[in-house]
This record gives structure tokens, sequence and C-alpha cells, in this order.
């Protein structure tokens, strides 16, 4: 069965890239026909009784949308994280992020040129750079004006949380060791109350894709558009190799399979859904699927490893705790050039230590005085690091057979390291090490966890000829004429730092190329 209806746009996808996009189109003409289709539930946020489940059972509503380590099996010589780190839902993964929203460094966008190793971006820093402006803006993120990491030509929307006593020491540290302190940027709204429990916070304060959504869809000016939960696209039909005829879709609910029809199609479905959707639509154009003529979809996969060193002191005298679920302090003294070689790191102090948690002490019966022991008695920190790592062709994302409780192919990641990038990732380490040496605490931890889909990037990337990405610079899929990519996916390489910014810049870069270049509009 096919609609009856024509859009201008069908978004695939309902986190940050689809929903700013969206945004911006209707802002500019509240009439455009936008239909967004979304495989996971609508989940309610600033629900009350979904706040207290968090609290009191570390619980949270969107859990069960997480993938099971039986979906993703990992391949290769390190083991590829996928439990836990992907929000199947509305508002994808801005419904558990920790907003950490951090620019580029012009040198990201020239990996290649700089290293022999990984790729370039077809576009620069500065083809960016107003578009971080707006990105910042649309996510109202707080940060540090003072503060010169990355080049910007306007102040942040808003000043920055200040460090809490507990990170005093490190700052300390860090000084001493030549490394320069700074304030995380973080996407928070004013009214943010601290509650720490950012991953489902009860008032809004923290950005997510699902509020914005929200206010759309009931904005009723924005009369076309419409969004469709629990409707995952299962493949894309074209009518010739340029042009898609419509996407076919399922309603989970009602197993109504249909198709839908746009003039222009845009796959903001993240880094796994996107090339999976491209790889399974394989027709007499393209053999191999939409868009991989030369065999890149899924290739060059690419995350953060995070790097952890937690040291211990014998007392807390201060009684020091953690007050906010995200770090306050964080450094990119390592996030520089001379470092892309061997991987930049990016520093940041742990958003969860030092912590007691009084309410368990309570509940298991401790006194007040047996609870003051517990709480100034020995206290651990911790500094963690993201790590930049580098796209190599045999790193790759897969079909695999079956599917997921939301109708979308299951997946196999195989993911390998080199022994010079073991070398380099502990020379790492040894770097943090020496951070916690210096604030007089014994190291008790030193560990690379695994990476994962939390910060995927690279597997349908934009290349400056289709020999080199699957998208131009304009994220269009090379030889087609309606079909554009808008996720993590088309990083080229992915950084030392959260690549939420950068997509979101990107999304509002695209949707200037769609103004500039305007569609017929269809009629209702």
């Amino acid at each position: 069965m096919t609609s009856s209806r024509v859009y201008d746009y069908v978004i695939v996808g309902s986190g940050v890239a689809g929903v700013s996009l969206a945004k911006r189109l209707l802002e500019d003409d509240p009439e455009t026909a936008i239909l967004m289709l979304e495989a996971g539930p609508f989940i309610p946020s600033r629900d009350r009784r979904s706040w207290w489940d968090y609290i009191t059972l570390n619980r949270t509503p969107y859990d069960f949308t997480y993938d099971q380590d039986w979906e993703v099996p990992s391949t290769g010589n390190v083991n590829w994280l996928s439990a836990g780190t992907r929000v199947k839902a509305v508002g994808g993964s801005t419904m558990h992020w920790g907003a950490w929203s951090l620019r580029f460094k012009p040198e990201d966008f020239q990996l290649y040129t700089n290293t022999g190793e990984g790729a370039d971006w077809p576009i620069g820093y500065n083809d960016l750079e107003d578009y971080y402006n707006q990105a910042e803006e649309f996510l109202s993120v707080c940060g540090d004006d003072a503060e010169d990491w990355s080049p910007r030509s306007k102040p942040y929307p808003a000043p920055p949380f200040a460090w809490t006593a507990a990170d005093g020491v490190m700052i300390e540290a860090f000084q001493a060791l030549g490394i320069k302190p700074g304030k995380m940027p973080i996407a928070r709204y004013r009214k943010c109350l601290t509650t720490g429990t950012c991953k489902y916070c009860p008032f809004g304060a923290r950005f997510s894709a699902q509020n914005v959504l929200t206010e759309m869809t009931d904005n009723k000016r924005f009369v076309n558009f419409e969004l469709r939960a629990n409707t995952p696209v299962t493949e894309v039909r074209m009518r010739s190799k340029a042009e898609v005829d419509g996407l076919d879709c399922i309603d989970n609910v009602t197993g109504t399979h249909y198709t839908v029809q746009a003039s222009r199609y845009v796959i903001c479905s993240g880094s796994y859904e996107t090339p999976k959707l491209l790889m399974k639509s394989k027709n007499d154009y393209w053999p191999q699927g939409v868009g991989n003529d030369h065999d890149l979809l899924g290739r060059f996969i690419i995350s953060h490893s995070m790097l952890k060193v937690r040291g211990r002191t014998a007392s807390n005298p201060n009684r020091w705790f953690q007050e906010y679920d995200f770090p306050t302090l964080m450094s990119r003294s390592y996030d520089t050039p001379e470092r892309q070689k061997i991987g930049k790191i990016f520093l940041f102090k742990d958003r969860v230590r030092p912590n007691t948690d009084i309410a368990q002490l309570m509940i298991a019966g401790k006194t007040p005085e047996e609870v003051d022991a517990i709480v100034s008695g020995p206290m651990e920190m911790e500094l963690q690091a993201f790590m930049e790592e580098k796209g190599k062709f045999d790193n790759r994302l897969q079909i695999a057979e079956g599917y997921d409780r939301f109708g979308l192919p299951l997946t196999t990641v195989s993911f390998s390291r080199t022994e010079q990038e073991n070398i380099n990732t502990q020379a790492n380490l040894d770097l943090m090490q020496e951070v916690i040496v210096k604030m007089g605490y014994e190291v008790v931890y030193a560990k690379t966890e695994d990476p994962g889909a939390h910060h995927t990037t690279g597997t349908c990337r934009m290349g400056a000829t289709p020999e080199m990405g699957v998208t131009d610079s304009d994220l269009k899929v090379f030889a087609t004429d309606n079909l554009y990519l808008c996720s993590n996916g088309v990083f080229p390489s992915g950084s030392a730092v959260n690549p939420t910014l950068t997509l979101t810049a990107l999304s509002m870069r695209l949707s200037d190329h769609f103004l500039a270049h305007p569609i017929n509009k269809a009629q209702p």
C-alpha cells in the first residue's frame, strides 16, 4: 500500500539531527509538509512517576529500548560495546545523553592530511563555525567565553557551571603538570536545579529532542508536520539510480506495511541504522545497497574508547561529594594537532566520584555517626578521557540475521586495534596516572574501557568523491538527486570529543542547503 499523500520531506529518525532540521524548515515555512518516522516508541519526559522510579530503583522508562548484547555481537580483537548506549525512542539518544557540547577543532577536519591515517572532511572548520554558534543557541549551551579551545565568533548562550569544591585538588594537579583546566560546556537551560538526575530530568532542563518535538507537534502553525512513532523503515525504493521513489515502512502497533513518498528524503537514524537501511535496500540500480557502489557502507567504524584512572586517599575530611550528574572540570590540553598521530585525548573528571549513597546507608540502618564515618572516610576520585580513534576499512558494521524488538535488522561489529595503537593507548594512560599521583592519591585502577555505540561515527562518511565517501559535502548520497544522510555516520573522523554539537551544526547547515535549493511544495 502506498500513502496517498506526497510530503515535501520524509525524515527518518527523531533525534537531534532530524528534529533540528525539521524545526528550521518549519520556521522558514510553517506549512512545509514533513513526515518524521521513528522506529521506537514515545516515552513521556518530565513524568514524576518515572522520575521517582529512577531515584528509588535506578530504572529509567527507556531502559527497555537499549540494545542487548545478543543483538549486536562483537568480533575483532577489541570488544565493541552496544548494550546501554543507544536509546531507540522518540528523541533518540538525547533522552539519556550527558549534554556535553564541545566543538571540534580545525585540525580535526584534516586528519589524513596531518597524520596519513583516517580521512579528511570535504569541509573545514570555517564552513561550520557559524553553524556551531547556531547549534549552541539551539541546545542552550552553557560555556566559558574565557576559554579558547576552538576559534569562535560569538559568546556562549549562557554562562558555565562553576567548578565544584571536589574539583579543586585535581585542578591543582592539572596546573602543576602544565594542563589547562576548563569548564565543561553543557546543553542545559538555566532552570537546571542540579538534582543530580540528568538521565531523567524532572524539569526538562537538559536538552532533549523529544521536548522540542512535543512543542512542534503542539504548534498549530505547523499544520503539515506529522510524527509517527513505532514505525521502522524497512527499505529505500528507487525509481532510478538517482531518484528515490519511496520508503517502505511498517506500523509496529497494527502490523500494517505501507510506502511513503516525498520530494526529499533524509535519513537521520544514527550510525547503526542509517547504513543498515541503505545496505538492506538492494535493487537493480544498487546491487550492494543504495549508495554502496564502492563498498563503503558500514566501513571505517570508530568511537571513543574511554580511559579511566582512579585514585584513592585515606580520608575525606571535607565530606566532598559529586554535586551534579555531569562533570564540571575538563581539559583539552592533550587535544592538539601535535597529538593527532598517537591519538588525542579529552580529559574530564568522573561525573560520579566522590560519592556515597547516604540514602542506602540509612536504609541499611546505619546510625548518623556511622554514616558520617563512612562519608569522611576513604575517598576515590577518577580522571577519565575519550581517546580519538582512526577509521580503518576493515573495522566495520554489518547486518546480521534476524530483527530486534523494533523491527530493525540485527548488527555485527568488527573492531580491532594494532599493536602500535595499544602502545599509544598505554602512553595516554600513563599521562593520566601522573595527574592522580600529583594529587597525592594512590592509583588503584587504570584501564581502557571498550569502545562502543555511544559515539559511533564513520559508517557512511562524507567524501570529496564517490570513491572516498557515501555522501558529498552537502550530505547528498552520491549519484542520487533526493536522498540525504544526516547522522554521526557521515563524520569522516571522530576527534576526541562528543559528536552531538557537530551533528547539530551539520543539520543546520543542511537546512540552509535545502532552503537555498527549494522544491516544489507538495499539495495537501
